[in-house]
């Protein structure tokens, strides 16, 4: 939120002498840090995906300091609450680290590969650190704003 990614419109600003400052990733827009973790149309892929496997219907968020305010998000408080906030920790981190990849590596990400990824590591990552509840694999999979409702 501080535009401190080194975002190319951020090294740009910064003096570094870039052959482009378009997105990597969709190179329709210039990559600042709102359109790179939430913007881009292959990133809003992704966002969408995840609003669908939560039911929460359309994603409209277009910065991240929405997202980061949990605009769109269930109206969970509580544990449900901090559980949707670690999601979309998870989201912003994968999606930083795979356009990271397709930068440096030529990679490409693809929503059905990152929609899987990010279940897998949100699972992990909230059921170690559950204390009391036991989260289930499938019950996971299937419906998670189901859980958080049951919490």
């Amino acid at each position: 939120m501080k535009s401190r990614l080194p975002v190319l419109l951020e090294l740009d600003k910064r003096g570094m002498d870039l052959h482009s400052v378009r997105c990597p990733l969709c190179n329709g827009d210039l990559e600042s840090v709102d359109h790179t973790l939430v913007g881009c149309s292959k990133v809003k892929e992704i966002w969408i995906r995840v609003f669908n496997w939560w039911g929460l219907g359309s994603f409209s968020s277009n910065t991240l300091s929405e997202i980061i305010g949990g605009v769109g998000s269930p109206s969970t408080s509580g544990q449900g609450g901090l559980i949707w906030q670690a999601l979309s920790w998870i989201c912003l981190y994968l999606i930083w680290k795979n356009r990271n990849k397709r930068v440096f590596q030529g990679k490409t990400w693809k929503s059905p590969m990152a929609l899987s990824e990010i279940q897998t590591l949100s699972f992990h990552w909230i059921a170690n650190r559950l204390k009391k509840e036991k989260i289930e694999w499938l019950s996971w999979l299937s419906s998670p704003s189901s859980y958080l409702q049951s919490l």
